[in-house]
């Protein structure tokens, strides 16, 4: 029973939908076919291949068990993630490092007073000073004898290996690398570029693939359709993820937020989009005319990044005005490891 009462909008009668419902466009399914079961049922456009007696949804159990616990679509967005996400309650403790530092050297003060302040700290009062290192000089002994065990070992127990992963950051070195010399690489392409027609490619020769335009709002939002763009196939052997924003402070997130929770080889951003929607909020191309935004969007990016940073331009904003030659030896003193580069 309906626990909507009148108020449900659904059918709740098996053979009342399947006489509603369109006829069948085959005999096949493809999906029952190759993975022994068809997660859609009798809503499946090729139902008549997999539906048994009572309208039960078959299963192919010797089929289905070759392709139980493979994982062929990767990246999915998880219902405790998006609550995360949406609640606010995700933790971005990298971006916000790097975030207070740049707020920190967009007000910093007066080096003159800061100088002084500093001399100022530097030379503290002979007197005390002597008085304070007597003091250490005598330890407690209750102290002392209460801090070591019987051997005179101390008696804190440890909580295991400490490392420094906190503070000392991966030198550029020691990241991956994005080795694709000699590969052929299929370019993001918005509205096109979905992980069907990338398997597509994949099969006649596409050795690098990398996802559309996902818009890095949209990502921490947790909207699902936005997530849908990160999706990766098994067959795809190198695969990246593009980004487009236009503000440190998301661009930085996102890119800690994916470094964390999906797989992929490198993140792109999108400085070459010229989308009116997109340029006029100072994202895409527009990026190239913002070049203190551009740059602090590189090195935040960078350094919460686990894989290497890729950028997207264009020649130039303007007709006839080539910028790219000045602006990409700047990108890679930024920390990016490859430049693309489109023509207008």
């Amino acid at each position: 029973q309906c626990h909507f009462g009148p108020r449900c909008r659904f059918l709740h009668d098996v053979s009342e939908y399947l006489a509603a419902k369109p006829p069948d466009l085959g005999q096949r399914c493809v999906l029952f076919d190759t993975f022994g079961r068809c997660p859609y049922g009798v809503t499946c456009r090729f139902g008549q291949a997999h539906l048994g007696d009572g309208h039960q949804n078959l299963v192919n159990a010797a089929l289905a068990q070759q392709w139980e616990g493979k994982l062929l679509v990767r990246n999915g967005l998880s219902k405790e993630l998006q609550q995360q996400l949406r609640k606010r309650k995700f933790s971005f403790q990298k971006a916000e490092e790097f975030l207070r530092g740049l707020r920190g050297a967009e007000g910093a003060p007066n080096p003159e007073v800061l100088q002084s302040s500093q001399r100022a700290e530097v030379a503290p009062n002979p007197e005390a000073l002597q008085s304070s290192q007597q003091a250490e000089d005598a330890p407690n002994p209750e102290v002392l004898k209460s801090s070591r065990g019987a051997e005179g070992a101390p008696s804190i127990p440890t909580l295991g290996p400490l490392t420094d992963e906190d503070v000392t950051k991966l030198r550029p070195c020691e990241k991956k690398k994005l080795e694709i010399q000699g590969k052929l690489y299929l370019a993001p392409l918005t509205t096109c570029g979905n992980l069907p027609f990338r398997r597509i490619c994949k099969r006649f020769g596409a050795d690098v693939t990398c996802g559309e335009m996902a818009v890095c709002t949209n990502l921490l939002q947790g909207q699902s359709s936005e997530w849908a763009l990160l999706k990766r196939h098994h067959t795809e052997d190198i695969f990246g993820v593009q980004l487009e924003g236009a503000f440190p402070d998301t661009m930085t997130k996102c890119a800690e937020l994916l470094n964390r929770t999906i797989d992929v080889d490198f993140v792109d951003i999108n400085v070459g989009c010229p989308i009116d929607l997109v340029y006029k909020k100072g994202g895409g191309c527009a990026l190239m005319t913002r070049s203190n935004k551009f740059e602090q969007i590189v090195r935040g990016m960078n350094s919460v990044l686990d894989v290497p940073l890729t950028v997207k331009i264009r020649t130039g904003v303007q007709e006839k005005v080539n910028v790219a030659h000045k602006i990409i030896p700047r990108i890679r003193e930024w920390g990016a490891s490859m430049v693309t580069v489109r023509g207008r």
